[in-house]
């Protein structure tokens, strides 16, 4: 069943970031901070294990405690997949859903949002995309086209903001940063390492994030509360919604007729990107504006006896390729990999090229 699935947070919402406390039962990373920051889009990890959160509540099968006979175990496997979510695996079974999209933002008249490409030039509405020289430099990654004078302007820095896909507007207000200071009652080790601030962000109103999912049952209109502190989401569904995500993102980034050619084409980051077995120098044989971050997702082992650890984050990082950046012409980074494609992540558009027409609508 294909259905499109809208979150829509209720009171402002944190999303974890290296910049955090220390997870219970976890060892120091030696980055954790008095400050903690979120992040203002939900991870793919993040909306998937709300999904499996709700098709066992739906079918009757969560226990707070996460205490389950062998019977409940076979049908958690049955319904969600045996283990949670793990980068670099073979393509694991979840269940009944089978795949989802790439996280996107929604507004009230049903328009999507994603990324502003890193490479549009133009400020408020429509894309135009920065022109390269025809000379190649000499850098540290070889012979590499760069942008022509006045294309680029570092001290700015790249495109920011989200995209609306029907009307080209670029919106830069949606997310509002709130920073709440508080206060560690039980903390027992030093009494100067209790206060704290954290930071939340206020969707703007009218907006939601959103994914596509392809899934056996519909997902029935309920709360769930996900995130840093567990805020509270509204999460709807609609069936017959088929992923036409891509589709809407090639016809909206189809350039501009006065610096285009059909030659002129640029992969396009429409999720993050989480890279296998490439070393860092070996990434990028082209012109590319890239942003990068580091993630580690949560996962639940039902054997653990103690409940702090039935909940664990995974023990390595991973490195990954943000969202909204893009590569001239070709993009060599090894995507292949099916399990992380799944859940959302490894999604990359060609656009750019001849202008073909107007928006998709």
């Amino acid at each position: 069943m294909h259905q499109l699935v809208k979150m829509i947070p209720l009171e402002p919402y944190a999303f974890g970031t290296d910049q955090k406390f220390r997870y219970p039962g976890e060892q120091s990373t030696g980055k954790e901070s008095y400050f903690v920051r979120s992040r203002t889009v939900p991870e793919q990890t993040t909306i998937f294990g709300m999904l499996r959160f709700l098709v066992l509540k739906q079918k009757g099968l969560l226990h707070s405690n996460f205490k389950y006979s062998k019977e409940e175990q076979q049908k958690i496997s049955q319904w969600i997949g045996a283990k949670s979510f793990q980068f670099g695996k073979e393509k694991q079974d979840f269940g009944s859903i089978h795949r989802i999209s790439p996280v996107f933002l929604m507004d009230a008249d049903g328009n999507y949002l994603v990324k502003n490409p890193f490479h549009n030039t133009q400020e408020k509405q429509g894309y135009r995309p920065m022109v390269l020289s025809d000379q190649e430099i000499e850098t540290s990654f070889g012979k590499i086209r760069l942008p022509e004078l006045e294309e680029y302007h570092a001290k700015t820095g790249h495109a920011t903001g989200y995209y609306n896909l029907n009307s080209g507007m670029i919106h830069r207000e949606l997310f509002t940063s709130i920073l709440l200071p508080g206060n560690r009652k039980n903390n027992k080790t030093s009494d100067n390492d209790c206060f704290f601030k954290k930071e939340y962000y206020l969707l703007k109103k009218g907006y939601c994030f959103a994914v596509f999912v392809e899934a056996d049952e519909c997902f029935q209109t309920d709360t769930v509360s996900i995130g840093m502190g567990g805020s509270t989401f509204l999460v709807s569904s609609e069936t017959g919604r088929k992923d036409d995500l891509e589709e809407y993102v090639k016809k909206a980034f189809v350039g501009n007729t006065d610096t285009d050619s059909e030659q002129d084409i640029w992969i396009y980051a429409l999720s993050d990107l989480v890279v296998q077995n490439q070393p860092m120098n070996h990434r990028y044989e082209t012109f590319c504006i890239v942003e990068q971050k580091q993630m580690r997702n949560l996962t639940t082992n039902y054997n653990e006896k103690v409940w702090l650890r039935k909940l664990a984050l995974s023990g390595y990082q991973k490195n990954m390729i943000q969202s909204g950046s893009v590569f001239y012409k070709s993009c060599n980074l090894d995507l292949e990999g099916e399990n992380e494609r799944q859940i959302g992540y490894n999604r990359v558009v060609e656009i750019g090229g001849s202008f073909c027409g107007s928006n998709y609508v």
